[in-house]
């Protein structure tokens, strides 16, 4: 981590000696106090007999740069509590974002075609890569009281992630934020691994509507380097598996290695033939080569695509799009630009199947 200024050192000092703990971490005043409130709340509200010494440590833990998450043990997510453990990737706000602008486009009937209770089996939606299960609960909370039938499944190869996953559904039964799933509404959490043909023809027995996923898409080199891109608390406390493709994923020829998981699941879109599918990606850098991807699969020539920003339910510049300019072909294809912030997920729709 970067040195800190002694004066600002001495003023955290004057303060507190949490906020000076914090400013490692925080790096600026302001925000070590912010910090300090959210961790003395979560002591003030635990059962320790010892809320003093137990602040000191949460203090020390955030300050060597353990994200806050993993030092308070949850995050917020739309109105979900989300559990956080190391191990499992951290929910972002961007992931946040676009989960729920996703629902609510659902909701409107904009994106299926049609009002979600007028659809005679309901809306199906499965989740890839689904870590703490943020975004099957993200949907399952927000349509669950708009979908007559309602499925939604989180996938993932991570023990730890499963557990961790089926635990947030519970706790959040637990705290009135989802209903008890039922026989026409539910919520599951699935072991399967993407690169495996037969975990994912089993999948394909259920008819899907909505792929989505937020896959390891970080490349060995930000990975290791950062280079302004990756944080180091991010690399010394979040996984690599949920960040970084394995090296030894069967990877096309002319895919970036950091983008084999998109060339895998547009190969899955074709077998489970939902109607959305939905990715997040790091930057417009990967957004240009996974359109590259896309525009070169099978898939394009049955939808449409469109990217989303962080927040992709803000106004942004009218008309805006990328011009992209196709590697074999040559075709140039201009792809339209939603919302404000940076470049951060993928929306292919419109996805019309041969019966």
């Amino acid at each position: 981590m970067p040195r800190i200024q002694p004066s600002l050192l001495r003023r955290a000092r004057r303060l507190s000696p949490h906020i000076a703990s914090l400013l490692p971490a925080c790096r600026g005043l302001n925000s070590a106090q912010n910090e300090l409130r959210w961790l003395r709340s979560h002591a003030d509200e635990s059962r320790s007999r010892n809320k003093s010494w137990l602040l000191d440590n949460l203090c020390r833990k955030r300050g060597r740069g353990e994200p806050l998450q993993y030092v308070i043990g949850s995050q917020p997510f739309g109105s979900l509590d989300i559990k956080c453990k190391q191990g499992v990737l951290i929910p972002r706000p961007e992931t946040e974002a676009y989960t729920f602008h996703l629902t609510n486009l659902v909701k409107s009937g904009e994106l299926l075609g049609q009002d979600v209770r007028k659809l005679d089996r309901g809306v199906n939606v499965i989740d890839f890569c689904t870590g703490t299960g943020c975004i099957p609960l993200g949907v399952f909370s927000s349509l669950q009281h708009s979908v007559d039938n309602l499925t939604v499944r989180g996938v993932d190869v991570s023990p730890v992630a499963l557990r961790l996953a089926q635990e947030n559904i519970a706790r959040n039964i637990r705290l009135g934020n989802l209903m008890e799933p039922t026989k026409h509404k539910r919520l599951d959490i699935t072991r399967a691994n993407v690169f495996s043909d037969g975990d994912m023809q089993q999948l394909a027995v259920t008819p899907w509507d909505i792929l989505v996923s937020n896959p390891p898409y970080i490349s060995e080199d930000i990975w290791h380097h950062g280079r302004g891109q990756l944080g180091y608390s991010v690399r010394k406390y979040e996984p690599r598996l949920a960040l970084v493709p394995d090296k030894d994923l069967p990877c096309p020829s002319k895919c970036n290695p950091a983008d084999v998981f998109y060339a895998r699941l547009l190969d899955v879109a074709e077998l489970l033939k939902p109607r959305v599918v939905l990715f997040e990606i790091g930057d417009e850098e990967q957004a240009r080569r996974v359109l590259q991807l896309y525009f070169n699969h099978p898939i394009a020539q049955k939808s449409r695509t469109e990217i989303w920003r962080d927040l992709p339910d803000f106004e942004g510049a009218k008309g805006a799009e990328i011009v992209l300019h196709l590697e074999e072909s040559k075709e140039e294809r201009r792809v339209p630009v939603k919302g404000d912030g940076l470049i951060r997920s993928i929306l292919i729709h419109n996805l019309e199947w041969a019966e």
